[in-house]
C-alpha cells in the first residue's frame, strides 16, 4: 500500500512519515515537498499556483491516497478531490471533528493566506453536518517568522500567547482549532487550559490511512 503526500514544508515529512509508520508499518510514503507552491500563493494569490498544484497531485494518484498537507491549498486539493475522490486535503478531518465539540470554535491560523479557505471549509463541514458553528479567528502572524527559521519552540509560544490573549478578550470557546499542520507543536503549551486542543496531522494520517486501504482492498478484489 502506498501514500503520497504534497508538502510545502520538509518539517512536514518526518511528521507524517512517523504517524503513518506508527500505524502501519508496511505502507511505503512518498513525500513531496513544493516550498515554491505557499510561497507563490502567498505572494500572488492561489490562482497563480493552480495548474502546478493540480499537475503534482494528479500525479501522486498513482499511489493508493494522497494527502496534501498546506492549508493554503486546500481549496485546490477539494476542487480536484471531486474527480480524484482519493485525494484529501490535511484539514478536513480537523474541522469535521471540531463540529462535534459545540458552535463556539477558536481557529487559529498563522498566515493570513489560510484565513478564507479555513473558514469557508469549517462552514462547509457545519453544514454537512447540520451543526451551528460560530468561528472565533485568531491570527497568529507573529509565530510564523520563528517558523521559518527553525525555531519550533519559539513558534510554539507565540503561538500560545496569542490563543490565551484571544481567550482573556472574548471568553472560553468549546475547543480550540490550530488549523495549519505546523502549529500542533502548541498543543503541550496550552493543555493547562482544559480545552479541547485539536490539530490536523494524526486526524489527517487516520484518514488518509483509510482511503488507502479502501482502495488497495478494491483493487485487490
Amino acid at each position: 500500500m502506498k501514500i503520497a503526500f504534497l508538502h510545502t514544508a520538509q518539517v512536514h515529512v518526518d511528521t507524517f512519515e512517523s504517524l503513518i509508520k506508527a500505524e502501519n508499518p508496511n505502507v511505503e510514503c512518498d513525500h513531496r515537498v513544493a516550498p515554491d507552491l505557499l510561497a507563490r500563493a502567498q505572494a500572488n494569490g492561489l490562482e497563480s499556483v493552480t495548474e502546478d498544484t493540480t499537475e503534482l497531485l494528479i500525479e501522486l494518484t498513482q499511489a493508493d491516497a494522497v494527502l496534501c498537507t498546506c492549508s493554503t491549498l486546500g481549496p485546490l486539493t477539494d476542487s480536484l478531490a471531486k474527480q480524484y475522490p482519493d485525494i484529501i486535503r490535511v484539514d478536513r478531518p480537523l474541522m469535521e471533528t471540531a463540529t462535534a465539540y459545540g458552535s463556539n470554535v477558536m481557529v487559529a491560523i498563522c498566515l493570513e493566506s489560510t484565513r478564507a479557505a479555513t473558514l469557508s471549509l469549517l462552514a462547509d463541514c457545519a453544514e454537512q453536518a447540520a451543526k451551528p458553528v460560530i468561528p472565533n479567528l485568531v491570527l497568529c502572524d507573529a509565530a510564523w517568522p520563528f517558523f521559518e527559521r527553525g525555531d519550533t519552540r519559539g513558534f510554539a509560544n507565540q503561538i500560545a500567547t496569542s490563543i490565551r490573549a484571544a481567550i482573556n478578550q472574548s471568553g472560553r470557546p468549546d475547543c480550540i482549532v490550530l488549523a495549519q499542520a505546523s502549529m500542533r507543536t502548541a498543543t503541550d503549551d496550552l493543555t493547562d487550559l482544559d480545552i479541547p486542543i485539536l490539530s490536523s496531522p494524526a486526524l489527517a494520517a487516520q484518514r488518509v490511512l483509510q482511503i488507502a486501504t479502501s482502495t488497495a482492498e478494491a483493487l485487490n478484489q
